[in-house]
């Protein structure tokens, strides 16, 4: 196991849902496995006076490597006090070490936030590093000024913008799928593939977060990170066997070749609202959307060819998220289907076509299934992956800023064309199937 700096590891917002639900826990985790450094302590930046118990009640390992800070986020002095409370433990460990500033709150915060840290010079502070929490602005431009932002007071290699499903073991797996199985390296491609699928369903609504969907919608939400960044995974070119730093790179290649397909926004794209959402969200005229598909191709030569298709939506059948290749049938074979599941059930299945017992020459399908779940008994949560690799400086699992910006300006038309109207939008009824509805069969012409 890799040996990690001695680290401080600042939360702002700690005693916000993300921290309480995913960071905490997380961290508790990496520290049962053994690998937090050697030394570590967490600060909890608070507005309110808080104490460790309460932060984290009854459990005494936690408890036992987090202090408090209260401070005004807002206020600009307050930073030099911060300053100096954190040379206070880094003189008491005795030796240099990292500090990471996990920003955990809402971005309409944050960017005073890192505009604060850079002016008080916590930000050239060596070994300084800044991780932030999606969304990386709602638009082009908002994103383009976001970067500017960060540019002004870190470098990128300071910077670690986190997407948790790039950290999701599958979705490690898919580049060593390919890298390791000849396989799949040698008809990763439009030769043998004839498209792909990637989707993210979830079964439960809103829940509550009328407020947060009326200002993102599913686009902001998922299409933008989520299903672009897997479509990044799955079309890059895999690189070299244990060359992880290299991913990034391939990633914004594949980003940067992606665009809709030809033709209308309207071609292109399907959005939807389930039935009830107006109700939840108390908006009659509400046009945000809990729905879309939208068909990409890629100008890569490898790719030319294939429709990408991005499906994501609330209140459908089930939960899954899964990237599918539907494999080219040839002659009088039948196609094959690889499924790669991301998420509940991480694993993969193909689909392969064999005969069936008897007299008669009658093909069927079956699926042959790998389970991570059959072979190994836990496997890390995203975010304990993000905070070790961001501990380590290892950069390949963040999103960098320029693939931020590639993945805005492929959703820029769509976003421009629903500013004019919003006369595409359709509704479905709870429990529809997302890939039926990319075929209509389960949406409503119904207009708001």
């Amino acid at each position: 196991m890799h040996e990690v700096p001695p680290a401080i590891l600042i939360i702002v917002g700690i005693s916000g849902d993300l921290a309480q639900r995913k960071l905490l826990p997380a961290i508790r985790q990496i520290a049962l496995a053994g690998a937090l450094p050697h030394k570590f302590r967490i600060v909890g930046i608070s507005r309110q006076a808080r104490t460790a118990k309460g932060i984290a009640p009854n459990d005494a390992l936690l408890e036992d490597m987090l202090d408090m800070f209260q401070m005004d986020v807002a206020d600009a002095g307050e930073y030099q006090r911060l300053s100096e409370y954190l040379n206070h433990i880094e003189q008491a460990f005795g030796e240099p070490v990292q500090r990471l500033f996990y920003v955990s709150v809402p971005p309409q915060v944050s960017q005073p936030i890192v505009t604060h840290l850079g002016t008080s010079g916590l930000a050239a502070h060596p070994r300084t590093k800044l991780l932030l929490e999606k969304p990386f602005g709602v638009d082009m431009t908002s994103a383009e000024t976001l970067v500017r932002g960060i540019r002004a007071h870190f470098a990128e290699d300071q910077v670690y913008r986190i997407d948790h499903y790039l950290a999701k073991e599958m979705v490690q797996n898919m580049i060593v799928f390919r890298q390791s199985n000849a396989l799949f390296r040698r008809t990763w491609n439009k030769d043998f593939i004839e498209r792909i699928e990637i989707i993210a369903s979830e079964a439960i609504g809103i829940e509550g977060r009328a407020t947060f969907y009326e200002q993102t919608g599913a686009l902001r939400d998922v299409v933008q990170s989520h299903l672009l960044q897997l479509a990044a995974v799955t079309l890059m070119d895999a690189p070299a066997a244990e060359n992880w730093p290299a991913i990034p790179q391939e990633r914004l290649r594949a980003l940067q070749q992606l665009r809709l397909a030809p033709g209308a926004v309207t071609d292109a794209v399907i959005r939807g609202q389930y039935h009830s959402y107006k109700t939840e969200v108390a908006n009659p005229h509400s046009a945000v959307e809990t729905f879309v598909s939208l068909t990409l191709e890629s100008t890569d030569p490898a790719w030319r060819g294939v429709p990408i298709t991005l499906v994501t939506g609330k209140a459908l059948h089930r939960k899954t998220t899964e990237v599918r290749l539907q494999y080219r049938d040839s002659d009088t074979n039948e196609a094959n289907r690889l499924v790669l599941h991301i998420q509940p059930d991480e694993g993969a299945e193909i689909d392969l076509w064999t005969k069936e017992p008897g007299y008669e020459h009658k093909r069927k399908r079956h699926s042959l299934h790998f389970s991570y779940g059959e072979h190994y008994t836990t496997l890390p949560e995203a975010y304990e992956r993000v905070l070790v690799d961001a501990m380590r400086s290892d950069h390949s699992l963040f999103t960098s800023s320029d693939e931020v910006l590639a993945s805005w300006r492929i959703l820029a038309p769509v976003q421009a064309a629903w500013d004019m109207s919003s006369d595409d939008l359709i509704t479905y009824e709870t429990g529809a199937d997302p890939l039926s509805m990319t075929q209509g069969s389960h949406a409503s012409t119904n207009r708001p």
